[in-house]
């Protein structure tokens, strides 16, 4: 018998799942409007690009960049290579509203319990993204909601090439009904969770009728998306303006070479000049030995350097400040 996650004979063509998904959707009153901008994409199937390397950061919206992107690429483009210390400068004299804010997120949480203890134990405040086929996932959860920082829900979705996202992932040839099954399956799995991003995905997030299947269900629910930015075809930030979804997007990637702690330290520097720049940044890592032993001195002297340690939710949210009023591109 297979599990709801597991792909059957496809009887739609790629991208009709989120078609028929939003259908369904529609007629329960949880995305009203979204069926009529849907019927444009029936049997379209978006081409993505192979799940991108973690060590691509400037694989940064590429469809769908406007002006602070154009900032972070700007920044990415003349960032320095090679290895060097973290600052250690005063703290500049700003406003709180102008201090520049940074939200960690931990991705992969709950693969490996020791590493999630580990990474519990990080100074936050930090976002932790829990993958929902966790080994005792609910008491994972609660242990992470107890550290004051914010808790994730890490979706397993459909990528490009080989790679597996494990079971119960979202996939384009879907049929609706097997679409929405296995998405209520991952989001009933614990309580708690402010936002969901993507665990790998980079097919997935390039359909444009499967995507806002996604993002209007988490709208009805109250989540908002953080985008990990796995390929640069991501539709994740168009497809959530047109059901109303709250989306924001992944920066950097910390550790995109297991191992390399040297690679840590430079995507933190990374991190903070854009953060400098643009006034905040998202930066996602995983719980690896290298990248906690790393992080955890920085967070505990992020605060006194200048920065302001925050969650997605935070940035995200409706009253946030504009960020507008960072100090200008230099150079």
């Amino acid at each position: 018998m297979k599990s709801l996650g597991e792909r059957g004979t496809p009887t739609l063509r790629a991208g009709n799942a989120g078609l028929i998904a939003s259908f369904v959707i529609a007629v329960a009153g949880a995305a009203l409007g979204a069926l009529a901008a849907y019927l444009g994409e029936l049997g379209a199937s978006a081409t993505a690009s192979r799940e991108l390397a973690a060590s691509s950061p400037t694989a940064l919206i590429l469809r769908e960049a406007g002006p602070r992107e154009t900032i972070v690429r700007r920044v990415i483009e003349r960032f320095p290579t090679g290895e060097f210390p973290l600052e250690r400068l005063p703290a500049p004299m700003l406003a709180p509203a102008l201090r520049p804010k940074i939200a960690i997120v931990l991705d992969d949480v709950g693969l490996d319990p020791a590493a999630a203890e580990q990474a519990l134990a990080l100074p936050g405040p930090i976002a932790f993204s829990i993958l929902p086929y966790s080994h005792r996932v609910e008491a994972l959860a609660a242990r992470a909601a107890e550290t004051g920082g914010e808790v994730m829900l890490h979706l397993p979705m459909e990528p490009r090439g080989d790679e597996d996202p494990g079971p119960n992932a979202l996939y384009t040839d879907m049929t609706g009904a097997a679409f929405l099954r296995t998405l209520e399956w991952n989001l009933n799995r614990f309580d708690g969770y402010t936002g969901v991003n993507n665990h790998m995905g980079s097919a997935l997030t390039a359909d444009v009728a499967a995507m806002k299947t996604v993002l209007a269900y988490l709208r009805r629910e109250g989540f908002y998306f953080l985008d990990s930015v796995t390929t640069g075809e991501t539709v994740a930030r168009s497809a959530g303006a047109q059901v109303g979804a709250k989306v924001i997007a992944r920066d950097v990637f910390l550790d995109p070479t297991p191992g390399d702690a040297a690679e840590v330290r430079r995507q933190l520097r990374l991190a903070e000049e854009i953060a400098r720049e643009t006034g905040y940044v998202v930066a996602i890592g995983h719980p690896r030995p290298e990248t906690l032993e790393v992080l955890g001195p920085w967070l505990a002297s992020a605060k006194a350097r200048g920065f302001d340690l925050t969650t997605p939710s935070v940035l995200i949210a409706p009253e946030r400040p504009m960020l507008v009023q960072a100090p200008p591109l230099r150079g």
